[in-house]
């Protein structure tokens, strides 16, 4: 399956590609204002966790409301991606059953769908980020950077969580506990500064870390990500990614006796 001729990549993305725009035209079918949700959503989280944390910071962050936000976009596009994902081959056992086609699109075309929203939302944000002069010249290669990591490790954690969630259904309410504790575990309303240096080497189990210092880098002008934190990040997020490819290839050769 992943092993593909030209043809059989082509044929890929074309599925990819329809999967992806019925996702797409499904999630706001029926709604007064579409895709303003998507920036609507993190507004409001910006609005009440920034006016409740600035209370107990004991040392502010600059432009915290830009930091928030920053944060709060690229975490929403990874729990929709991942909580949407894991029992995706479970909702769609009819369709899995009717045709024969690569199941790995399924998931895929799910953080595909929500990576458009989290382009497209980004894009409205660079406007206010104009006016408080925070892009550089480096802003590019962090953003870039920043992407091709947070799509790698999503992808990844999406395809084992939703490989395994067939055989054991209770990986999706496991899934569904760990983000809450993971968004604490995260520096989205607080500065990785804060952390004492005994502790850091826990940050760096958390790919995530990385992927959100450089976004806030690239937007709010935030130190990047130190060496030693993105190479563990970074070989997480590898070997994430290896073993949804691995355990989704193997399991899905069961999915229809499981499903």
């Amino acid at each position: 399956m992943w092993c593909m001729k030209q043809t059989d990549l082509r044929h890929y993305l074309e599925l990819l590609w329809s999967m992806t725009e019925k996702e797409l035209r499904a999630r706001y079918k029926h709604t007064a204002f579409g895709f303003f949700w998507m920036v609507a959503n993190p507004i409001i989280q910006m609005l009440i966790i920034g006016f409740v944390f600035t209370f107990f910071m004991k040392e502010p962050i600059k432009h915290y409301y830009y930091y928030l936000f920053t944060g709060l976009l690229v975490w929403n596009f990874f729990t929709l991606s991942l909580t949407k994902a894991t029992p995706s081959i479970v909702f769609e056992r009819s369709l899995i059953k009717k045709a024969v086609f690569p199941r790995s699109v399924i998931p895929v075309s799910i953080v595909f769908s929500n990576l458009v929203h989290l382009l497209l939302a980004q894009l409205l944000f660079i406007i206010p980020i104009f006016f408080i002069h925070t892009l550089t010249s480096l802003s590019i290669v962090y953003v870039v950077a920043a992407y091709i990591l947070l799509l790698t490790f999503t992808t990844g954690i999406s395809l084992l969580t939703c490989a395994l969630n067939v055989r054991f259904r209770d990986v999706n309410f496991f899934v569904q506990a760990l983000i809450i504790v993971w968004f604490y575990a995260t520096p989205i309303v607080y500065s990785f500064a804060v952390i004492p240096r005994n502790y850091i080497w826990l940050w760096r189990l958390n790919p995530m870390v990385s992927i959100f210092q450089l976004f806030q880098s690239a937007f709010i002008d935030y130190p990047p990500p130190g060496p030693a934190m993105l190479t563990v990040n970074i070989a997480v997020i590898l070997v994430i990614l290896f073993l949804g490819i691995v355990v989704f290839q193997k399991e899905s050769r069961n999915f229809d006796d499981w499903v």
